[in-house]
């Protein structure tokens, strides 16, 4: 999610896979203030959410569309950008997260590929307090749907 003040304690390096942060409390001990991490990869601040389902979400889709089990999970803490990563913010079409964005690249491919017979099954989870939520099941007990960040389904000219 975009911030208008990045924190100055992190670099992305060159590669892209590393993650630099600087421990100000152990520099000021006297002790290594710097953290290196790798991943597969970083994704910059500045990335939009087209960006980002191109460099994560549509490989995952495409696999589920081989017949591979697929998973796309964001982890954080809270108010670092996990829900407007996945379902994008309402306002702007091109802000719509990976779950918009995956579905109209599956029914895409469904309209494409009519060789085919196809059956999707969704989950959208969420763990909060080492609680499983099932977001799409009306029947699960949670009554406070209306604290969520809704979401709204958006159609172009093809539908």
């Amino acid at each position: 999610r975009p911030t208008t003040q990045p924190s100055e304690d992190y670099d992305v390096g060159a590669d892209g896979r590393s993650l630099m942060i600087r421990d100000v409390a152990a520099k000021a001990a006297g002790r290594d203030s710097q953290r290196a991490f790798k991943f597969d990869q970083v994704l910059p601040m500045d990335i939009t959410q087209a960006q980002v389902f191109e460099r994560v979400g549509k490989r995952v889709v495409q696999n589920a569309l081989d017949g591979y089990n697929s998973t796309v999970f964001a982890y954080g803490q809270t108010g670092s950008g996990k829900t407007f990563t996945i379902t994008g913010g309402s306002e702007r079409y091109e802000d719509r997260g990976i779950i918009p964005r995956a579905l109209s690249m599956i029914f895409q491919e469904f309209r494409s590929r009519s060789d085919c017979s196809w059956s999707a099954h969704i989950s959208y989870m969420e763990i909060y307090n080492e609680q499983g939520f099932d977001l799409l099941n009306e029947s699960s007990g949670v009554k406070a749907l209306q604290d969520l960040p809704r979401v709204r389904m958006m159609e172009d000219e093809h539908g």
